[in-house]
């Protein structure tokens, strides 16, 4: 296997852990996770909701850039399925930022994280020389 296939399994299945880490840890503390991100559920509803949206979302692109891997028999589909994922995260994080009018420091790191992951993402998908025919 060369490098750079090496790279792009690392790269997917790291990001694949990520979002199943990070959806799945919301259960053990959900006030805690709410806290966080500065965010508050006025009852268990709200609780529910945000446990069904982030939860929800983030091991589903998991679990989905897992199965892409498997059933694809490459990387390359994974990968481009997080790297826009993700890409969309910057992007309506920065359009939420201009409506509320600033971006506050907890999205300023989120942004600075994601911005790497996306350039990862686009860096190992460009050397792949990956072109959808």
């Amino acid at each position: 296997m060369n490098m750079k296939r090496k790279l792009g399994y690392i790269y997917t299945n790291l990001m694949a852990l990520y979002f199943l880490i990070s959806g799945f840890s919301v259960l053990f503390d959900v006030p805690a996770k709410l806290k966080r991100i500065d965010l508050n559920a006025i009852n268990s509803d709200g609780e529910i909701a945000f446990i069904l949206i982030y939860t929800g979302l983030m091991t589903g692109i998991g679990i989905a850039s897992l199965l892409l891997q498997y059933f694809s028999g490459t990387w390359i589909y994974s990968a481009l399925l997080i790297t826009i994922i993700i890409g969309s995260f910057i992007v309506f994080r920065i359009v939420g930022s201009i409506m509320v009018g600033f971006l506050s420091p907890t999205q300023t790191n989120f942004l600075a994280f994601e911005f790497i992951e996306v350039t990862a993402g686009v860096l190992l998908l460009r050397k792949e020389k990956f072109k959808i025919s």
